[in-house]
């Protein structure tokens, strides 16, 4: 099974080797933002705390859920990462042990509702998902690592290695585009102690010890940072280890109040989402 696996991504990495002039594009928006200062925002539970809506008018890039939060409607978001490969597709397939087959993909509509609401920002996806008609768009663009599973590089137009988790690709994203200084919301695992939860899930978010892989995340995260100067915006009290760090009620003056998710993330796609985490593709 192991050598049929090894063979398979050997035939998928040729195969997008030849989509590779797809990602020339990208080459129109290296630098573009030369010595400025963006926001990088994931889906961390610290988020159902702060309103961020009133948040500056600085150019920000998002992941995955975060357009859904309704506070993003008035921030300058200019940028939107989907970080999973074969993710657009109508069928997904679901890797977990226990569970191993393909499944309806339930977060495609989830997607399709942020990318028609937001037609105004570019989209960088995986070039994986290029044959999925989402991925048919005037306002995509696409990446691929084109087998270079070690190295750092940010090259969007070229090998686009630093794609190993969503801030990884986040920040590399940032860097190609010249951004020279970023401001990590929502970051949550950078802090200390780490906060577990998203923004959008049912349950409230909660602090835990530790853990060994998040050692290594963060490592891995310090070296995905090189040559841009990153503050991590934690709830006030916490700290990072790793990176500069400032609270959300010190550096934005933003005040402290728990809200449920149905307060800034409409019902029906949370609905959605509670029909994605039942098939165990999202976790709620």
């Amino acid at each position: 099974m192991g050598f049929l696996m090894r063979v398979i991504r050997s035939a998928l990495l040729l195969v997008w080797k030849c989509h590779k002039p797809l990602i020339e594009k990208n080459k129109e928006l290296k630098n573009i933002h030369a010595g400025e200062t963006c926001f990088i925002f994931a889906n961390g539970g610290s988020l159902k705390y702060y309103d961020v809506s009133s948040l500056p008018q600085i150019p920000s890039i998002v992941c995955s859920f975060q357009l859904l939060d309704k506070g993003m409607e008035s921030l300058n978001v200019k940028y939107n990462i989907t970080t999973d490969s074969y993710s657009l597709y109508s069928l997904l397939y679901n890797a977990q042990p226990d569970i191993g087959r393909v499944q309806k993909n339930k977060l495609r509509p989830i997607f399709a509702g942020v990318l028609n609401k937001y037609k105004n920002v570019k989209t960088f996806a995986n070039i994986t998902n290029f044959h999925s008609t989402l991925c048919r768009r005037e306002n995509m663009h696409y990446y691929y690592h084109f087998g270079d599973n070690s190295s750092y590089s940010h090259d969007l137009a070229g090998s686009f290695a630093n794609c190993r988790g969503a801030l990884d690709t986040m920040l590399g994203v940032a860097k190609y585009l010249g951004f020279s200084k970023a401001v990590l919301i929502g970051c949550d695992y950078l802090g200390t102690p780490p906060f577990f939860g998203h923004f959008y899930a049912d349950g409230k978010p909660f602090y835990e010890a530790d853990e060994d892989y998040l050692v290594e995340y963060r490592a891995r995260l310090k070296v995905a940072a090189e040559g841009i100067d990153v503050t991590v915006i934690v709830p006030e009290g916490s700290t990072s280890l790793d990176f500069k760090y400032d609270s959300y009620e010190n550096y934005f003056g933003l005040e402290r109040k728990y809200r449920e998710n149905a307060e800034f993330v409409d019902s029906e796609q949370l609905d959605l989402l509670r029909e994605a985490a039942r098939s165990r593709q999202v976790y709620m």
